[in-house]
């Protein structure tokens, strides 16, 4: 089997080294011994059902960061979650995974099934460090028609820490499925989504802040795949780059034959505060049905002058106003997220990493 991770579904020039994740993202040895896969046995708000077991429909859905990945987590991980929702469900559902010293290695392997009309909001959190520490992560998504379904990602893990976190979502008739992630913390982060638009007029919308610092690596793969018709995804990167960090999206609209009258938009903005910081982007749109519309972008740039003279001239400092520029890239996220606490809790982390660059500037 491939034990690549994040391929890119058609690939270019090896020398752009953006078709699968660098050797950085490699699962680490100590975390193959087998898991002993414990059932979620907390509480779950009314409307909302907990199974110990996966069907075989549900676990054969592919996520973005690929087959091998997927087959690891499904055989090895320590805990699994289960969830079947049946009406609209007002609260969130949280689930907050910790690494430390004590517990290095988190696996856990989450499913989604949205009934037809139903509705909820998962919150995945991933805190704490240690060394040689991992957090991975699968989710698979079963949207059925008409349902809602959020899932959102904050990964605020430590410098010594690395994770991975995957989702596979399929998408029915009139369902709305939206991936919303801040990714901050860990030496290595990757991150792949699939989401299979496979019935009329399903909707797809991925959101992703990120805030690369010291000699972080970033891996993102994430794929909107068009099978139904009227299908429509929207995909938006946002990211900071300091220090001597480096990342790698890979994003695909792919239209497959059938999915007529189906719009897919993806765009991304990095902004980079050091020289060394190195950005890769690798935007792909596939065509195999003609009545469609795509487009991507892709913005590069640093600190606008006149922006940072204008805030300064409105009584802020220098180091307040990059604050709030800052900032600016994480909204689309941070609305999103319904806790003002953990709001707050990331722009802590932000204000953090600021504050270390502009200390320590390359």
């Amino acid at each position: 089997m491939n034990e690549k991770i994040n391929i890119l579904p058609v690939p270019t020039w090896n020398r752009t080294g953006v078709n699968w994740a660098d050797e950085k993202a490699n699962l680490p040895e100590n975390t193959f011994l087998p898991g002993k896969k414990i059932p979620y046995n907390g509480e779950v708000p009314d409307g909302i059902h907990c199974a110990d077991t996966l069907s075989e429909e549900l676990s054969a859905i592919e996520s973005g960061m690929g087959e091998y990945f997927d087959g690891y987590l499904k055989d090895r991980a320590d805990k699994t979650c289960f969830l079947t929702i049946d009406k609209k469900v007002k609260n969130s559902f949280v689930m907050t995974e910790i690494i430390d010293p004590k517990r290095p290695v988190s696996r856990t392997h989450m499913s989604i099934t949205a009934a037809e009309g139903s509705h909820l909001t998962v919150v995945q959190i991933s805190r704490g460090d240690a060394p040689d520490g991992a957090y991975m992560n699968l989710t698979q998504i079963d949207a059925k028609a008409g349902s809602s379904l959020h899932l959102i990602q904050i990964q605020l893990l430590g410098n010594q820490s690395r994770s991975w976190e995957a989702v596979g979502a399929r998408i029915g008739e009139g369902a709305q499925v939206k991936l919303t992630r801040a990714v901050l913390g860990g030496s290595v982060a990757a991150c792949g989504s699939l989401a299979l638009l496979e019935e009329q007029k399903g909707n797809y919308e991925l959101k992703t802040a990120y805030f690369g610092h010291q000699e972080q690596y970033l891996d993102f793969n994430d794929i909107a795949r068009h099978i139904g018709r009227e299908t429509t995804c929207e995909m938006d990167t946002s990211g900071v780059l300091a220090d001597e960090s480096s990342k790698i999206l890979r994003g695909t609209i792919d239209f497959c034959s059938g999915a007529s009258h189906s719009v897919g938009h993806e765009n991304e903005t990095v902004l980079l505060l050091s020289p060394k910081a190195r950005n890769r982007t690798a935007p792909l749109i596939l065509c195999g049905e003609e009545q469609v519309e795509g487009q991507h972008a892709a913005t590069l740039g640093r600190f606008d002058e006149k922006q940072l003279y204008y805030l300064c001239s409105r009584g802020l400092t220098p180091l307040e106003a990059k604050r709030m520029m800052v900032e600016a890239r994480f909204a689309p996220v941070l609305d999103m997220v319904p806790d003002k606490a953990l709001k707050d809790e990331i722009l802590e982390y932000i204000e953090r990493r600021l504050n270390s660059h502009e200390k320590y500037p390359e």
